[in-house]
């Protein structure tokens, strides 16, 4: 036999002579099993109360969106009169506030608004005070409103939109007559800090005259189901700071507030909430308990199947318990339970089956095997199965760890938008793996190991396949010719699927948040040409409205205008559940732009409401420069040459349908720099940054700065802002460096724990082995890569690795016990093949059903899904050929040192 190698060939795990922290820790916890139950009982308790009263349920985390809108009238029927008076002033003057990154005005013939955004490090709330704190004059006549912006809130502002509704024929006045009581009656209410009404009519002076003057410059309608849509007012109600009343309780307690006999209202009038995030928030609840309900099912049944209805029920329990901590994790550390940490849970399912998986399959395969130094066998077969995987489990954690770690420090919007993620996920998987190495060895001790083994056929032909998987593996090793043909072949085997899968990436359209295949909600808005007047645009909303009301039935929920004007509307639709109706959302979208087809006088955009950020009808924007009368004529002209070029281009598989210059009828700055802009309307969604790119690329080939400056603008008078996409599109080049961060810091860790570079290396290669796996699936179901596919893949770096990680581990034990290389990965493979089965069939049948009943998760779990497969596949197959290969080198080269050292050589 040879000598067993020295502690630098090989992982730091225990030796005859040194035990594992971590096997004394778990042989504790079962030893004093009585104290671990009592504790995993306090865990269970204190999870029960952190779901039931402890978490707060909000829509999205709090957002520190560094925006402040400045909106106002001036009734002056001139756009040039407005810029002049008004506009150029306060751009001018916000521009030289303290923190002022950029700023956006708009200038329209009776009102305007400037979009002002400050460094990141500044809140909306103390920008925008900042900028009342300025008191920049303004003319007579002038109403200003400084409005912050929370993109966690309904229009930037409120937590909960309230409509009043009154007799058919009620004018605009009495609606606010009566949302004034309304309002006055909510403000009373401790929770209620602001209940501001959105106000129908507007009082103003008439600079040309001096006298007052009445205009409604607002209208609001809301539907309650398909009965149609009624004239209302809304009143925008927010939160106090010092409420301890999360979204659903606000919510309630709200809707107790607007009873009849308290609410105080006339009568015939009536007053309900029509926009909030108590539905959408109850749903994702609902959505993830019924889904981890199945998950667990699905998981206990695999167990079942392969392992033992034991170890299927210890695993089912072992998921409820950690998802228990994980909820204590976020209350103590202040989340809520939003939509992002809903997110997060969701996607550590498939995380968490690893650690009950590997923990309690190397339990039930030592019952044989007990370790001597204990008093009793279960003790003995318990530290026996924690001395052989505990620190390679441990490794797998602080690696999935370490990959979602960068993910905290991704600036801009989209990093606020995703924190929230890496650290549910961090805090989940931390948990999982304590859990994993004190509470499964109690619940063995005394549940487990007290039965015999289980005698399923299904894990007798297992432990065959499994058999003929090791002698496969040693295969090349020893066996002359036809051995390093087979070792050749697999790896063969493995190159063309990762280069198939890398081909297949290559076809694959690129949005960083596409389209969903469903939805529950539509967003609705119409835009009117300058000299619309409101009447005129109400008119037009009643042919909206009624296409929307034919078309959704009685699958329309509820429905607010959140804007409507003589230059805009803008409305939310609720529909029925997803599940609960026939039809998908991206259908009813395709018949109400037909319906609205034939109405004129409006440019109607449909779509679907979206847990990212909303796709545009006009995603694509370019932006010329122009200064005097001259330059504004020349860039008007080049404008609409651009118009015209792109209508009808193809980009790559999607076409210009549409194309605008949005900056007609108004007057539109960039920093004090006047602009004028040109949009396009594409007929496909899927892959939309690229197609943007794509698009941007284009119209520079085709208008050069040479034939700009031809023009009589300057060479770089042309450029492009795609708005909230390129910040993504920054952002999500962010996410890419963050990733690139932590491989390497990955590399580092499990160079680290292994000693060796060449074996962190080889390692490494359960991700390319994915690849296959991850890029099928997602063409064959349509997905584009996007921000969930990649968090998915994020995820499953840490699964696969894992996977590698235990293989390695198994085979440097049996090397340090003086095994060939050939019989190392025989056994690792032989031993290893139920547990990396088992995972990966519990992970796949544990996210199916969300996948499968929830379109936004699809693409998260799809690769997760995939990718497991295809890498799992290719370790069992042909990992052990890298392997042997890379022995065939290590060897001879470490034998080298050995003989030197006048030490027994390796085989």
């Amino acid at each position: 036999m040879a000598e067993a190698p020295d502690r630098a060939d090989s992982e730091p795990h225990t030796s005859p002579h040194r035990r594992s922290v971590i096997a004394a820790i778990s042989a504790t916890a079962a030893r004093r099993w009585q104290v671990t139950f009592a504790l995993l009982a306090v865990v269970l308790v204190a999870g029960v109360s952190a779901f039931g009263f402890g978490l707060d349920r909000e829509g999205f985390p709090p957002i520190n969106t560094p925006i402040s809108v400045v909106t106002g009238t001036y009734f002056v029927d001139d756009a040039a009169q407005v810029d002049a008076d008004v506009v150029q002033p306060l751009d001018a003057a916000f521009g030289d506030v303290e923190g002022v990154v950029t700023t956006e005005a708009f200038a329209q013939p009776s009102s305007f608004t400037i979009v002002v955004e400050f460094e990141s490090d500044i809140g909306s709330d103390v920008g925008t005070q900042r900028l009342i704190d300025l008191a920049q004059p303004v003319p007579d006549g002038v109403q200003i409103l400084y409005n912050p912006v929370n993109a966690a809130k309904l229009v930037g502002r409120f937590d909960v939109l309230v409509s009043i509704v009154g007799p058919p024929g009620t004018a605009p006045q009495q609606l606010q007559e009566q949302a004034g009581l309304l309002s006055n009656h909510l403000e009373q209410n401790e929770h209620v800090a602001e209940a501001d009404v959105r106000e129908l009519v507007t009082e103003s002076i008439d600079p040309a005259t001096g006298e007052e003057e009445v205009r409604q410059t607002r209208f609001t309608r809301v539907a309650l189901d398909s009965s149609g849509y009624e004239d209302a007012i809304a009143i925008g109600l927010v939160r106090s700071a010092g409420s301890d009343l999360d979204v659903l309780g606000f919510s309630d307690m709200i809707d107790e507030e607007l009873a009849p006999e308290r609410a105080g209202l006339d009568d015939g009038f009536a007053a309900t909430i029509t926009a909030d995030f108590a539905v959408s928030v109850r749903q994702q609840l609902s959505s993830l308990t019924t889904n981890l309900l199945t998950g667990l099912v699905a998981v206990a049944i695999v167990s079942l199947l392969l392992i033992g209805w034991r170890v299927a029920a210890m695993t089912a329990g072992f998921m409820v318990i950690v998802m228990m901590g994980a909820l204590i994790g976020l209350w103590v550390f202040g989340y809520s339970l939003n939509t992002i940490t809903l997110f997060g849970l969701i996607l550590t399912l498939g995380l968490l089956v690893d650690d009950a998986i590997v923990i309690s399959e190397s339990i039930d395969a030592s019952r044989d095997d007990p370790d001597e130094i204990e008093e009793t066998r279960s003790l003995g077969v318990v530290r026996t199965a924690l001395e052989r995987v505990g620190s390679a489990s441990l490794a797998g954690t602080l690696t999935t760890v370490v990959v979602f770690s960068p993910m905290l420090f991704i600036g801009g919007i989209l990093g606020e938008f995703i924190r929230s993620i890496p650290a549910t996920v961090i805090i989940t998987l931390l948990l999982s793996f304590t859990f994993s190495i004190v509470f499964i060895p109690a619940v063995a001790r005394v549940f487990l190991l007290r039965a015999g083994p289980s005698r399923n056929p299904i894990v007798r032909g297992e432990k065959r396949l499994s058999q003929a998987a090791g002698r496969l593996a040693a295969y090349p090793w020893r066996n002359g010719w036809k051995g390093r043909l087979t070792g050749i072949g697999l790896v063969l085997v493995a190159l063309v699927a990762i280069m198939t899968g890398g081909r297949i990436a290559g076809t694959l359209p690129f949005s960083i948040f596409p389209a969903g295949k469903d939805a529950t909600g539509l967003l609705i808005s119409a835009e009117f040409p300058p000299g619309t007047t409101i009447e005129q645009a109400q008119e037009i909303s009643d042919g909206i409205d009624d296409v929307v009301v034919g078309v959704l039935g009685d699958e329309l929920v509820r429905s607010q205008y959140v804007r409507g004007n003589e230059r805009v509307i803008e409305t939310f639709l609720d529909l029925s559940p997803i599940g609960s109706r026939s039809t998908t959302a991206p259908t009813f979208v395709e018949r109400i732009e037909a319906g609205v087809e034939p109405i004129q006088g409006a440019r109607i955009t449909v779509g679907q409401l979206e847990n990212g950020p909303p796709v545009l009808e006009f995603p694509f924007a370019m932006q010329i420069e122009v200064g005097g009368e001259s330059t504004v004529a020349a860039g008007q002209e080049l404008a609409e040459e651009v118009r015209d070029f792109l209508l009808g281009q193809q980009i790559g598989d999607a076409t210009v349908i549409d194309a605008i210059v949005s900056t007609d009828g108004e007057i539109a700055r960039v920093d004090g720099q006047r602009i004028i802009e040109v949009r396009a309307k594409y007929d496909e969604d899927q892959g939309l940054s690229g197609i943007l790119n794509d698009t941007e690329a284009l119209v520079q080939e085709a208008f050069p700065p040479v034939a700009v400056e031809a023009r009589g603008l300057p060479a770089d008078a042309v450029g492009f802002d795609f708005g909230l996409e390129s910040d993504n599109q920054d952002d999500f080049a962010a996410l890419g460096v963050a990733g690139m961060v932590a491989l390497f810091l990955m590399l580092l860790l499990i160079t680290i724990q292994f000693r060796s570079l060449a074996q962190s290396l080889l390692i490494f290669l359960a991700i390319p082995f994915s690849f296959f796996g991850v890029f099928g699936i997602l063409s064959a179901t349509d997905n584009p890569l996007s921000f969930l596919a990649v968090v998915g893949f994020i995820a499953l770096i840490g699964v696969a690795v894992n996977n590698t990680i235990l293989l390695i581990d198994s085979a440097n034990r049996q090397r340090r016990e003086g095994a060939s290389a050939g019989e190392a990965i025989q056994y690792a493979i032989t031993n290893r093949f139920r547990p990396l089965v088992a995972t990966t069939l519990t992970t796949v049948v544990g996210l199916l059903p969300l996948s499968l009943s929830d379109p936004f998760w699809e693409s998260l779990g799809f690769t997760l899904m995939g990718g497991l497969v295809s890498s799992t596949v290719l370790v069992l197959l042909a990992f052990p050929a890298f392997y042997l290969g890379l022995e065939s080198v290590r060897t001879p080269l470490r034998n080298v040192v050995r003989r030197r050292q006048g030490r027994v050589e390796l085989t």
